[in-house]
């Protein structure tokens, strides 16, 4: 997914933030506040994301707030997931959608039907391949301000060695377009 930059003031942020948490809350147990991102690692515990922080820039951060908004306002980027594997070879989007990453092995012999010819595209198979479907990945968004705007990217988040590493998101895949619609939606009508 391309990165969206957006006017804030054009933008429901609030609104945005709080489907986030949902979000969280239903799936992972954990709600506000999202986590804060130093590097290329998501850290859930504000203690351990202000130790990162204040090795990466050398000085004490501060207190973290415990608000989402508040972390944003503060600098801080964040990362709010929307997309969480379900361990059927599916993703559970934010949208309300179920995503199946099928398995295009041709030599695996299932009892389900094999998809037909005309949807393995060879753009449709970089796609199911470029979806990553395991218990340790999941999608979403890396949010920032700046200046008046607000900057969302979308990352894929593995927690395979307890570290939460974001990762670029690579197209084609599965969500982008989803996860893209679904920010949009978020925009005020001019």
């Amino acid at each position: 997914m391309k990165a969206i930059r957006i006017k804030r003031s054009k933008f429901r942020l609030g609104a945005f933030l709080a489907e986030l948490h949902r979000f969280s809350v239903r799936h992972l147990g954990d709600g506000n506040p999202l986590p804060g991102v130093s590097g290329d690692i998501a850290y859930f515990d504000p203690v351990d994301l202000a130790e990162a922080l204040a090795t990466e820039e050398e000085e004490a951060v501060g207190e973290i707030p415990d608000d989402s908004l508040k972390r944003l306002e503060m600098g801080l980027t964040l990362f709010g997931q929307c997309a969480i594997f379900n361990g059927d070879g599916a993703f559970s989007c934010i949208d309300g959608q179920e995503v199946e990453v099928p398995c295009l092995d041709d030599d695996e012999e299932d009892e389900e039907p094999r998809l037909p010819r005309r949807r393995r595209t060879k753009t449709y198979r970089e796609a199911v391949e470029n979806t990553a479907a395991d218990e340790c990945s999941s999608f979403g968004f890396v949010i920032f301000l700046t200046g008046g705007n607000v900057e969302i990217e979308g990352k894929a988040m593995r927690d395979v060695s307890g570290e939460c590493e974001l990762e670029q998101m690579v197209e084609p895949n599965l969500l982008s377009d989803g996860m893209r619609r679904w920010v949009r939606s978020f925009m005020t009508p001019t």
